[in-house]
């Protein structure tokens, strides 16, 4: 088979994948390529398998659900194929046709299992198998198309996985410009995430929002205080931001007139966070004086006349929390 038949089957590196990861797949196109240049059909019915393969590999990697060795190759492609498929952005197709498309493109991917134990290479075999061109132009015709929808989805994927985000809002040195964190909190896709990771990343973003990083307070913190959309913004992310905005990485509480404001206001759509409110209010009494620190006179006037407003217009399970607060952070004769 000639290689210029096969010029048409590269895949193009997406933004934010790690060079790891990316290696993981290009050293299967390279072997891929190798085959085709040998003109050895068995063989490139195999790479093709072990491309897909260590695609689907590489996203199960960046969604910390690595595969086990004894994990079949139709799970392997059906779990990283959900996990994708979810996977937010301004430039990926989602919904209707689109979906069903990628859909049938996976089965077409998890059926090269089955095509590599009849037809590939690497099995010692008595009789060799009747390979035709149109055979090998089938499977990698339809293991590619899946390769590449993957591809193209798993730098977002990357860049949106909490743990690698958490890490760069944690690093001092990690610098962040306008629209950045927005991207990647849309690529995290905050409602789908477990409620831990929304409540560490809201802390993440909380506490560096607090170290004056402004521009992640214009993606991360403003657009939340904006919307009531629990959906776009969900509960926990919002109590992550509650408590990332009243208490640094070391403990050290940050509460200011503007902290107390914006902590509060953020968590308004929650229906049930009076437990975490509690939980914050009692953190600040135990490790503060009472008072406001490093506030003036008339900044503590304005927060106590808030606190006592929003104690009579908040659900009543919160009513005491916020009283208790109000007490400590403002007592009389505020």
């Amino acid at each position: 088979m000639p290689t210029e038949r096969y010029d048409r089957f590269q895949i193009q590196r997406p933004q934010f994948l790690g060079d790891e990861h990316w290696s993981c797949i290009t050293i299967e196109l390279e072997r891929l390529h190798r085959s085709l240049d040998a003109a050895d059909d068995g063989q490139a019915l195999s790479d093709i398998k072990c491309l897909v393969e260590a695609t689907a590999r590489v996203a199960l990697d960046i969604a910390g659900e690595p595969a086990r060795p004894n994990d079949s190759y139709e799970k392997s492609i059906g779990r990283a194929h959900d996990l994708l498929a979810e996977q937010p952005g301004h430039a990926l197709a989602r919904g209707g046709e689109f979906t069903r498309a990628a859909s049938q493109a996976r089965k077409i991917a998890a059926s090269l299992g089955l095509v590599r134990n009849q037809f590939g290479g690497g099995h010692g075999r008595a009789r060799m198998p009747d390979i035709r061109d149109e055979m090998v132009d089938l499977a990698l015709d339809g293991g590619l198309t899946w390769a590449r929808w993957a591809v193209r989805r798993l730098g977002l994927f990357s860049e949106g996985r909490p743990s690698m985000l958490i890490r760069d809002l944690v690093e001092q040195s990690a610098t962040f410009h306008s629209g950045d964190l927005r991207r990647r909190l849309e690529a995290a896709n905050l409602s789908a995430i477990e409620t831990h990771h929304q409540q560490e990343l809201g802390v993440a973003v909380g506490q560096r929002v607090m170290r004056q990083t402004f521009v992640v307070k214009w993606d991360g913190l403003d657009p939340c205080l904006e919307s009531d959309d629990l959906g776009v913004w969900p509960a926990g992310y919002r109590i992550g931001l509650l408590r990332g905005l009243w208490f640094a990485p070391d403990g050290h509480p940050t509460v200011t007139p503007r902290s107390i404001r914006d902590g509060l206001e953020v968590i308004d759509p929650v229906p049930d966070a009076a437990d975490a409110l509690h939980e914050q209010v009692a953190r600040v009494r135990e490790s503060t004086r009472p008072s406001l620190p490093d506030a003036d006179r008339e900044s503590v006037r304005e927060t106590a006349e808030w606190l006592r407003h929003r104690e009579s217009v908040r659900p009543a399970a919160e009513q005491a929390a916020l009283r208790e607060l109000l007490e400590h952070l403002a007592p009389p004769p505020f």
